[in-house]
């Protein structure tokens, strides 16, 4: 493009802006031909923004690399969010409000720019103002003004009052998520995975999948919980019999590992420990769930502000992945959420936004998410210390219970977190707990951190954040090792149970009871190689009333005889 026809691409847009904000359109053309390479730059192209104001513009935006400077003033090399504007009107307004409303130190830094009708000292006055860190800016500008006779533009007689482009102008259409539901349709594994197995088995694969070898002679530590979220560990030893495989386990490599649940789920190798001790060779291997790897590395960049039902908020998060859901509990029973700027952000932490603002619970086989209000049910099972649970551990913990909190939400425009009286959107909210009485310390409230989240526009989303942050109930987490006890007496009266079920829990010693209740399985660490294995169990983090508390126990002592004599008659 011509330096020429540029000019008059952008020629009429700054007359407008002149008629609105009596700032010089001989300046705001000069400006624009300079900073953009004449509309030639990247971001000019991409953005249709000249003057490289950072942030989004109605949620669009698009990432360049730019020079950040830290505190010792050494350059890094960063992408940063730029506007992205429809036209180049809007671009060149945004410059024009940056002259109108100054810096939030000082809203008068740009004042003697405002209807000048000297190019000159227009010029001047804004490299006085600092706006360019250019020694040679204004002398810059001028010899663009004068060379292509810029000030033929100051006449603005008969241009129309108003302009075609509004302040703020109708936003975008708001962008499309397709529907991520399941289809019907799985994602093709390897092919070269065994189809009929009658036990479990682990196989590492190349990335391409051209080599597909079983690991035999290990054990794996699984964790497996409501999130979706899974891992797992091992140790391997190098052998005579075991190169290919031990050399396949390498980062970014893949493992199919037959879970008690789904078979053949799909694995990342993340990290690979080598140690060599005395000749032996072995390898430490974690692996991410394909789940947990693929979301984090997927970005979201549009977002949306509205009312979204939890079905819309999954399309929103998955968009750009193979990953699909299923609701397993009606999509009705879940709420709708008011949601601000949902998305611009990777898919991981858009799922773990709906966890905390829909509440349901993930099981992910593959690519296919299985959607719970709550899973699992009520099981016919006991733990009990007399018989299959080893060991217990008991931990109640106080030091993170809190009884208010304050909360701020965004910032106005123009207003700053550093301005000695910021001004918010809505007035800060201070959320007290109405058990607060019951849990004072010397008197005095349990103070949280306070919430700061520029996402709050409306009250009533920073009281539910509010709610949710603070929480005086002490915290009681109830691990539990089960030992496999194969009795042929309890397979008919005795359910299997898996992550999201309620069981029964009973410890006692010599002494008594120790703790007794129905627990909800929270996640399950084991060996899925080995059914027959000892997995270990986390329960269910209660928050209870210390008052409660201490009448559970009370009732638990006075119970025990019962289930112990319920317990044993099933056994004879």
């Amino acid at each position: 493009m011509a330096n020429a026809d540029f000019i008059n691409e952008i020629a009429v847009d700054a007359q407008r802006i002149y008629k609105k904000y009596n700032i010089l359109a001989s300046l705001i053309i000069a400006q624009g031909c300079l900073e953009s390479a004449w509309g030639q730059s990247a971001l000019a192209q991409e953005g249709k923004n000249l003057f490289g104001i950072k942030g989004t513009y109605n949620g669009k935006y698009v990432l360049m690399w730019t020079t950040e400077y830290d505190n010792s003033g050494t350059p890094t090399r960063v992408k940063a969010k730029f506007r992205k504007y429809p036209s180049w009107y809007e671009s060149l307004q945004d410059l024009a409000k940056i002259y109108i409303n100054g810096t939030s130190w000082d809203p008068n830094l740009y004042k003697a720019v405002i209807g000048e009708t000297d190019y000159k000292k227009a010029t001047a006055a804004v490299q006085k103002a600092g706006y360019a860190t250019d020694p040679n800016y204004a002398t810059k500008l001028n010899s663009i003004i004068l060379t292509y006779k810029l000030t033929q533009y100051d006449n603005i007689d008969g241009l129309p009052d108003e302009p075609d482009n509004p302040d703020n102008p109708d936003p975008e259409p708001s962008p499309s998520f397709p529907s991520k539901e399941y289809a019907g349709k799985d994602v093709t594994l390897n092919k070269k995975l065994p189809a009929d197995v009658y036990f479990p088995q682990l196989h590492v694969s190349s990335k391409d999948g051209g080599q597909v070898v079983e690991i035999t002679g290990v054990s794996v530590d699984l964790t497996d919980d409501r999130t979706g979220k899974k891992s797992f560990t091992f140790t391997i030893g190098r052998t005579p019999d075991n190169g290919i495989e031990f050399d396949l386990l390498t980062t970014d490599n893949i493992l199919y590992l037959d879970e008690k649940k789904f078979r053949h789920q799909k694995y990342y190798i993340t990290d690979v420990e080598l140690d060599q001790q005395n000749g032996v060779l072995t390898k430490t291997v974690s692996a991410s769930h394909v789940f947990s790897v693929l979301l984090v590395n997927n970005r979201v960049d549009d977002s949306v502000t509205k009312k979204l039902t939890i079905k819309e908020a999954f399309d929103i998060a998955l968009k750009g992945t193979d990953f699909q859901y299923i609701f397993e509990t009606p999509e009705s029973e879940f709420p709708s959420a008011e949601q601000e700027g949902f998305g611009d952000k990777n898919s991981t932490e858009l799922v773990d936004e709906i966890i905390e603002d829909y509440g349901p619970e993930l099981d992910v086989d593959n690519y296919k998410i299985h959607v719970y209000k709550k899973m699992g049910s009520r099981i016919n099972f006991t733990l009990d210390s007399r018989y299959n649970m080893p060991g217990i551990k008991i931990k109640t913990n106080s030091q993170n219970s809190t009884t208010r909190a304050w909360g701020y939400g965004a910032l106005k425009k123009g207003s700053s977190a550093d301005d000695k009286n910021p001004k918010y959107e809505f007035e800060p909210i201070l959320y007290i707990h109405p058990d607060e009485e019951k849990f004072l310390l010397d008197g005095k409230p349990r103070w949280a951190e306070p919430i700061k989240d520029e996402r709050y526009k409306k009250s009533s989303r920073m009281v539910s954040a509010l709610k949710k942050h603070v929480n005086p109930y002490p915290e009681m987490t109830v691990e539990a090792n089960f030992q496999y006890i194969y009795e042929p007496k309890l397979l008919d009266i005795q359910q299997d149970f898996w992550k999201g079920d309620t069981i029964h829990v009973i410890a006692d010693t010599a002494e008594g009871i120790t703790y007794e209740d129905d627990v909800r399985v929270l996640s399950i660490k084991y060996d899925p190689l080995n059914p027959y294995g000892s997995p270990e169990l986390t329960f269910a983090n209660f928050r209870k009333d210390i008052q409660d508390i201490a009448v559970s126990q009370a009732k638990q002592i006075r119970d025990q005889k019962r289930y112990m004599d319920a317990l044993y008659k099933t056994l004879i």
